[in-house]
């Protein structure tokens, strides 16, 4: 009984070596054909792109106008369609013809612009004195605005705390608002 082990015990460990044996040789042939093709496909100077298509745009895209505002930090969104004259555009293209938008992102479906403006978006209003009345302006106080509406609401008439807050400015979010404090202003 004790060769019939030993015979079994040699034949189990040439089984043993040849299957390791085969398994290196198998590995390292696959890792040498993975590096052959890692060299080839790393050499794309000698590859043809002349047929790869630029992407352009589709008839009904989307064009998306962000513009950026310097003085009040706020941020404006616009969607619109695609103006039929940009239909079929690249990047390259679009870029030209936009000026000073900036493309943001641009697929064939949906096109993001985007453009920074010095200023103040048309959504800050204050109440103010303006040659003597109550005045709504579009802006902010101490800069550049415009007026949106002059009351007949006479500044002499005013108590002393609220002609001192209409001359400094009183910022507010909306029109609702300017109707609210005119209505306060003349009770």
């Amino acid at each position: 009984m004790p060769k019939k082990l030993f015979r079994y015990l040699i034949l189990f460990i040439m089984l043993m070596v040849v299957g390791f044996g085969f398994g290196y040789f198998k590995t390292f042939i696959s890792l040498r054909e993975h590096h052959i093709d890692i060299n080839r496909s790393e050499n794309i100077d000698n590859r043809d792109v002349s047929n790869i298509q630029e992407i352009k745009l589709k008839p009904g895209a989307k064009m998306i106008y962000i513009t950026l505002y310097s003085g009040c930090g706020h941020e404006t969104r616009q969607e619109r369609p695609l103006d039929d004259r940009f239909s079929g555009f690249t990047k390259q293209q679009l870029e030209k013809e936009m000026g000073e938008w900036k493309v943001e992102s641009f697929t064939p479906d949906e096109v993001i612009l985007k453009k920074q403006v010095n200023g103040i978006c048309d959504e800050h209003y204050y109440i103010g004195l303006n040659d003597g009345y109550v005045t709504l302006f579009r802006g902010l106080p101490g800069a550049q605005s415009e007026v949106v509406e002059k009351t007949d609401i006479l500044a002499e008439i005013l108590r002393e705390e609220d002609r001192a807050m209409l001359e400094k400015g009183i910022v507010i979010n909306s029109r609702e608002e300017f109707l609210k404090i005119r209505e306060g202003l003349t009770n």
